[in-house]
């Protein structure tokens, strides 16, 4: 059985073992890898888009990707860096001086401290997934709310090693906002989408269905139509892939809404595709004109151990040694979706998992795959 099969196979192990509606698989091997597989570029499916309605997954699909969006923000805060546009070891305060916090220690936080976890920002505790807004103040009307202001911090900024926060990543997209005169969207879309030809991204879920679209340009749609222009049902007429959860029967049910809240974008909201993604994982692998070589040294520098995980953060990624080499990436976790994307640039390779399902661990499936291609399985 040669590497194709073997990784062919693995895809069919992992769909059938973990009770999957869907799942998603890219992995990209450079032509000038030193690996034996160099020059493979899969893209491979199992199952469905939606569950009930078994419709077909296909490799073009649109899947959220949780997480894995804090790679993209984390980018934009160091091509901004680069351009010495900001500076990352500044006071947060210096760039949005319209944020405060009941704790007064918020003042000392920098930018490097939220980029790596640092800052002992607390973490969002209710995503209101079923309250969506999409006007453009609703990032920082919730980061004026009591939910980020009134909690304290959880010790002196940069004194108490990791603890993640998505609420830190969505104060950086009013970081990006607020120094680059755009929104966080349209910043993202000019500078890393259009230049690598990610035509199928956004963070602007709302955008996919007409209905949404129509309500873009309004200050205040109402609630009602804002969830059913984000229907996953609707959504999946465009062409993106239904959420899902396992009921008390543990049978596997559509999610009744799509997580989506225009506050949280730049923590979670990122939309996209095999194709996409591996454009992204293209761009970091071989180096591009959107990032200077010293802006990865600084991003890509392991700022502080995480506990128990054998990993390190860096400026937004995540860095883990497997089988001798060095690999940066980062997990997604939403309601209704699981994601999972790391490269390694000395070997050219790039995986993705995706699945429309909130409970397995993607990262043990992505380490089993490269375990394959680095000859360890």
């Amino acid at each position: 059985m040669n590497s194709l099969q073997k990784i062919e196979h693995a895809i069919d192990d992992i769909y059938a073992r973990h009770d999957l509606p869907g799942l998603a698989v890219g992995v990209k091997v450079g032509a000038d890898s030193p690996l034996a597989d160099a020059g493979i570029d899969i893209s491979s499916v199992r199952g469905h888009s939606d569950f009930e309605g078994k419709a077909p997954l296909k490799a073009n699909a649109v899947f959220h990707m949780a997480s894995v969006a804090k790679l993209f923000v984390a980018t934009c805060v160091m091509q901004l860096y680069a351009a010495s546009r900001l500076d990352i070891d500044a006071p947060l305060v210096e760039y949005l001086p319209w944020f405060r916090m009941d704790d007064p220690r918020y003042t000392a936080i920098t930018v490097r401290q939220v980029l790596s976890h640092t800052a002992g920002i607390p973490d969002i505790r209710d995503y209101h997934w079923t309250e969506p807004e999409i006007d453009r103040s609703a990032p920082r009307r919730f980061i004026t709310s009591a939910e980020v202001t009134a909690p304290p911090l959880l010790w002196n900024p940069g004194a108490g090693g990791f603890s993640y926060s998505n609420i830190g990543y969505d104060i950086l997209g009013a970081l990006i906002a607020e120094v680059s005169g755009e929104t966080f969207e349209s910043y993202v879309e000019t500078h890393i989408f259009a230049k690598l030809g990610m035509r199928d991204s956004t963070f602007s879920t709302f955008l996919r269905t007409p209905e949404g679209r129509a309500l873009a340009g309004e200050q205040n749609p109402s609630a009602g139509e804002v969830r059913a222009a984000l229907s996953p049902v609707r959504l999946h007429e465009y062409g993106v892939v239904i959420p899902h959860r396992k009921n008390a029967n543990r049978r596997v049910v559509r999610q009744a809404y799509y997580p989506y809240h225009r506050a949280h974008a730049p923590s979670s909201t990122l939309t996209s595709t095999l194709r996409d993604i591996k454009r992204w994982g293209d761009a970091h692998i071989e180096g591009w004109d959107g990032l200077e070589p010293n802006a990865y040294e600084q991003m890509w520098h392991g700022e502080t151990v995480i506990e128990n995980n054998n990993e390190r953060m860096s400026l937004g990624w995540f860095l883990r040694e497997q089988n001798g080499y060095r690999l940066y990436g980062h997990e997604g976790a939403d309601d209704g979706f699981r994601s999972s994307f790391w490269i390694c640039p000395a070997l050219k390779t790039q995986i993705t998992v995706l699945i429309n399902i909130d409970r397995p661990s993607v990262k043990k499936f992505n380490k089993q795959l490269f375990d394959l291609l680095t000859n360890r399985r």
